[in-house]
């Protein structure tokens, strides 16, 4: 009677240990972040994490960005006009290599709206006055879009002081998908982050 009882015993305390011990390795479940880089650009980029598993998390990311950051071209559009992305809102997927909760290299799949002012500079435009004769003029244009893409990233995250403090270096590309399919790539969610974690 004493044998099975402690066997039964001793696989409830093994199964036990072992769900707390991933308790314990999953103990610190959101985290939010922002990016340095783009603070020294003059943009705000605020991005909040959620663990779901050992190795994945999944959130959102929002940047306003400024002048200075759209200056930098790090968006190439169609060739002939000036794409300035005002704001953008990124919800994301990450895979950790080590775990989430470890100092450890991620590859994450993003999704984009974006926000957008296009300058298509000097054009000339056709138009007919009143007495029916054809009258060339030039146009300064610029339109407000918005967009959605997709897109992908690389990193590797730090953890310090007790896992809490993240640094992490990331970079990212994404395209956008309703207005031009390959050649609209720009850059995004790339730099230098910091965040805390609890």
């Amino acid at each position: 009677m004493t044998k099975p009882f402690l066997t039964i015993f001793f696989v409830l305390c093994i199964t036990l240990s072992n769900y707390v011990q991933e308790e314990i390795a999953l103990q610190y479940y959101n985290q939010f972040s922002s990016n340095i880089s783009y603070v020294t650009l003059g943009s705000l980029n605020i991005s909040y994490e959620r663990t779901i598993s050992k190795y994945f998390t999944g959130g959102v990311g929002v940047t306003n960005y400024s002048n200075s950051h759209n200056d930098l071209n790090l968006e190439k559009h169609d060739g002939y006009s000036v794409y300035n992305v005002n704001l953008e809102i990124n919800p994301f997927v990450r895979l950790y290599i080590h775990s989430t909760q470890k100092r450890s290299f991620f590859v994450e799949v993003l999704g984009s709206y974006n926000e957008a002012e296009v300058n298509t500079g000097r054009r000339i435009s056709r138009s007919v006055n009143n007495l029916g004769y054809g009258v060339y003029t030039y146009e300064y244009g610029s339109q407000k879009i918005e967009n959605i893409g997709l897109g992908t990233g690389v990193g590797y995250r730090f953890l310090l002081l007790k896992n809490r403090l993240v640094l992490e270096a990331q970079f990212g590309v994404r395209t956008n998908l309703k207005e031009i399919w390959i050649y609209d790539i720009g850059l995004v969610r790339t730099g230098i982050k910091a965040g805390y974690r609890f």
